[in-house]
């Protein structure tokens, strides 16, 4: 029996009176809120490296650096984004950063081995102070890093909304590396705006977020990493759905339970072998995790989150039927929430086409179809996606836009070649497990 029966009232995101709405939003402002506080806690822990091999950022500290400040309001967090010359700290950042913000969280983005950093902020005495820490996500190196920038810095034309010009402001501080405590001097100089392309792009982070094999603080497919997604630069996220013995879809990308993905359980075989009740009860993901449903997945990005796009990876167990009952039911969620997402239905494989070519209502089902352009037309998908390694077809990703579709590609992880897609071609978005990587060249441009 599908975890869908049932009707549109048993989902706890059916709100139709004004006063229930208002108060939901306040408690999804009070959840985000926490979460970027539970965060950057999670990832300020103790150590460089685990024994496990996880990466463990060191306590930076930032109860004590931000004691007294208040909330940096959102119309200077917009003036603050930008482009940044590393003028000292270029050992480990780079030439350059790009500077974003998720609420009141802000995130850095370079080049060099995928590298990011987290910051907690707040203004007080009229200086900008941000506590974090940094890491790099092609390998295990982490530390600690503070910046703060006060009236002689440049805050100044901040506060009093002036238009920022290169070299007029001036964030400083210091960072911490893997082969020391000392600290060592890092310096960022305004240099542009980011970049706004003439049509939205979006950052589509493979597998919730990024693979296990990244270290990341959460394990892959899972309500834990999509909540940190957006820190990572996404936009959007792709999940792989398959089915349980019970009729229940959960996120899941491997046919088989392995210990590349969970923890030493006793169960054997396919996911579908087993039950929903078996999975939560003796299932354990690398991070300690439960394997999630697609309900609390997707429930999680439309009240936890503020991603765009969810790409449904359909597995050969899952049925594009289902599918598209958990398809409707959360576009409708996130259309009374005033909420912009998309949620598409992947079409990996002919197989697939044929299941929802056999839908009554194909045609309105929004859809992401791997296959070629014909394919894309055939299904009326909404969205082409190809291989990265067929090159940038500029010309077929023109035809299709011109149409009123969209084409992603998947799945580019190389500086060069993100560099390359983001240069010379048309895509309107890239799938990647360095989300915070595409963002740096698409936002450098």
């Amino acid at each position: 029996m599908s975890v869908y029966s049932g009707g549109r009232k048993n989902f706890h995101t059916e709100h139709t009176d004004p006063a229930e709405q208002r108060v939901l939003k306040m408690r999804i402002v009070f959840r985000r809120r926490r979460l970027a506080a539970v965060f950057l806690l999670g990832v300020l822990l103790v150590s460089a490296c685990s024994e496990d091999g996880r990466v463990v950022v060191p306590d930076a500290d930032a109860q004590t650096i931000l004691v007294g400040a208040v909330n940096v309001p959102k119309v200077y967090r917009d003036k603050l984004e930008g482009v940044y010359t590393v003028t000292d700290g270029n050992v480990i950042f780079g030439p350059q950063v790009v500077l974003k913000w998720t609420g009141t969280t802000l995130s850095l983005f370079w080049e060099r081995s995928a590298g990011v950093a987290f910051f907690a902020t707040g203004l007080r005495d009229s200086s900008l102070l941000c506590a974090g820490s940094w890491r790099t996500l092609t390998n295990t190196e982490t530390g600690v890093v503070t910046l703060q920038c006060g009236p002689a810095d440049g805050i100044g034309a901040v506060l009093r909304s002036d238009s920022l010009t290169d070299g007029s402001l001036v964030l400083q501080g210091t960072f911490s590396t893997p082969d020391g405590p000392q600290k060592r001097p890092l310096r960022l100089v305004y240099k542009r705006p980011l970049y706004a392309g003439p049509r939205p792009f979006h950052i589509i982070a493979h597998r919730a977020g990024g693979r296990n094999s990244d270290r990341l603080p959460a394990s892959e497919n899972t309500v834990e990493l999509v909540r940190l997604a957006e820190f990572y630069g996404s936009t959007g996220v792709e999940i792989d759905v398959q089915l349980t013995a019970d009729g229940v879809p959960v996120i899941y990308h491997d046919e088989y339970l392995n210990l590349r993905l969970n923890q030493r359980s006793g169960l054997v075989g396919t996911v579908g072998s087993y039950t929903f009740a078996q999975l939560e009860t003796f299932v354990r993901l690398i991070n300690g995790e439960r394997i999630p449903s697609l309900r609390r997945m997707l429930s999680t990005i439309l009240h936890e989150t503020n991603l765009k796009f969810v790409w449904l990876d359909s597995k050969p167990s899952m049925p594009i039927s289902t599918l598209r009952i958990a398809q409707r039911l959360y576009h409708d969620s996130a259309a009374a929430l005033g909420r912009d997402l998309r949620i598409l239905i992947g079409l990996p494989d002919e197989d697939k086409v044929n299941e929802f070519l056999a839908l009554a209502d194909y045609r309105q089902a929004p859809a992401l179809c791997e296959l070629d352009p014909d394919d894309v037309r055939r299904t009326n998908a909404a969205v082409w996606a190809p291989r990265w390694t067929l090159g940038t077809q500029n010309a077929e990703v023109e035809a299709l836009q011109a149409e009123g579709r969209r084409a992603f590609v998947w799945t580019l992880d190389v500086s060069g070649y993100i560099r390359q897609f983001v240069r010379d071609g048309r895509f309107d978005g890239i799938l990647t497990n360095y989300p915070s990587l595409v963002a740096y060249h698409y936002y450098a441009q």
